[in-house]
């Protein structure tokens, strides 16, 4: 949220906290939305000159003749340091976290701040994505901008903390994936992609952001309509029209950005419920988003008791930095190769 403020002496500073911006966004929405979006704002239209200064298109008697052209000069800088020129065409909300997070801190810089203070700016990137938002920072800077940075911590390759190991085909299958093609448009997100994993395993699911990590856990969900679409077993059973789903639904337990967003509730908290549920199929996406180094390492500690005490337990977590990933997991699926 923009949180106007002042300084010490008394100018006025922008506070963007990019989290709070995006419950703003999710608030009144449902939280599989996101699957669902045919219509609302494409990027380039949250990103146009009338929806960032929020100016009625009909207005009268008011040449703005000269801020559109430095705008238009402003927007093609900004789409090009953000790398969102293939985000353009896509729908806003259908975003992915980090894409949604790029977006936003692009319309706060073609507001044209002169002193703001991003919070946690860097929370849920990729290590590619955090590198470039450092980029930015210090073109803003070099700029004349008065900005700084709170709340937040290195990103190491989540890669780092996992030991891959071989499956051992003895064990029950918990989720199959087979043959799976995904395109959005021109875009590519999956093609002739299989997957099994099995019980008491505990992958780490990582790529970069946009490469389709949440979406295969709304597969498993049933969150994604798609996800009735392709070939995928959970427990043996397909998710197809048809089949006792709820049963299958019981046995897994999730925690995401999106449920802190849309049901506003800390990771804490969701991850209480979750691990509460008792299930036999974990997925963490995320689950230390959001916090600080201290609260996240607390939260994996807790994570890591309750996983060592359900061994049989299958978990699938998604994590952007090595310290927000819980000892134990030993295989990994990289999106990003």
């Amino acid at each position: 949220m923009n949180y106007p403020s002042e300084n010490e002496n008394g100018e006025a500073v922008i506070v963007l906290d990019l989290q709070c911006e995006q419950a703003d966004i999710c608030d009144g929405r449902w939280m599989q939305s996101r699957y669902y979006c045919d219509d609302g704002d494409r990027v380039r239209d949250f990103l146009s000159f009338n929806s960032v200064f929020e100016i009625n298109p009909f207005e009268v008697g008011k040449n703005r003749r000269v801020e559109r052209k430095a705008y238009r000069a402003k927007f093609q800088e900004v789409v090009e340091a953000l790398e969102l020129t293939c985000l353009l065409p896509q729908n806003f909300l259908s975003l992915s976290n980090g894409e949604m997070r790029r977006v936003l801190f692009a319309r706060a810089i073609l507001k044209n701040p002169k002193k703001f203070v991003l919070v946690s700016p860097m929370a849920g990137l990729d290590v590619s994505h955090v590198t470039m938002f450092k980029s930015v920072i210090d073109m803003l800077k070099n700029q004349g901008v008065d900005i700084s940075v709170v709340d937040d911590e290195e990103t190491v390759n989540p890669i780092d903390a996992v030991k891959n190991n071989e499956s051992d085909s003895n064990r029950k299958v918990v989720v199959e994936m087979r043959d799976l093609t995904l395109r959005f448009g021109r875009r590519t997100l999956f093609e002739n992609f299989s997957w099994i994993i099995r019980e008491g395993e505990r992958w780490l699911l990582c790529g970069p952001n946009g490469s389709g990590k949440t979406t295969l856990l709304a597969f498993m969900t049933g969150d994604s309509p798609l996800a009735y679409a392709y070939d995928i077993s959970l427990f043996g059973v397909p998710r197809a029209i048809g089949n006792n789903l709820s049963k299958v639904r019981r046995r897994i337990a999730m925690v995401s950005p999106e449920m802190q967003a849309y049901l506003g509730l800390t990771p804490e908290v969701l991850i209480d419920q979750a691990l509460a549920k008792e299930p036999d199929l974990l997925l963490l996406d995320e689950p230390c988003y959001n916090l600080n180094s201290k609260d996240a390492k607390r939260v994996v500690a807790h994570i890591e008791r309750w996983i060592k005490k359900h061994p049989s337990v299958t978990v699938v977590c998604v994590a952007h930095s090595a310290s927000h990933v819980p000892a134990g997991f030993d295989h990994v699926l990289n999106l990003g190769r």
